[in-house]
């Protein structure tokens, strides 16, 4: 069983970077993701089918909603 209990101990400052690493770890991945197999599957290469660009809408959205709430 996962135990979670050293996540009470951390300061605000430390809580705050966990939660963006969060959401920035996709992104990186995503970013690193090879153009072949981000279409693999697609029976185009429109941009608007590419991984990277909605990777980056949903992630700055999700970082400007964390940020405006906290």
């Amino acid at each position: 069983m996962l135990n979670f209990n050293w996540i009470a101990d951390l300061s605000e400052g430390w809580a705050r970077f966990l939660v963006i690493m969060a959401f920035i770890i996709p992104l990186i991945f995503a970013f690193l993701m090879k153009k072949k197999y981000i279409y693999q599957g697609a029976p185009d290469q429109q941009s608007w089918r590419n991984l990277k660009f909605w990777v980056l809408i949903i992630v700055a959205v999700q970082v400007a909603i964390y940020l405006y709430f906290n």
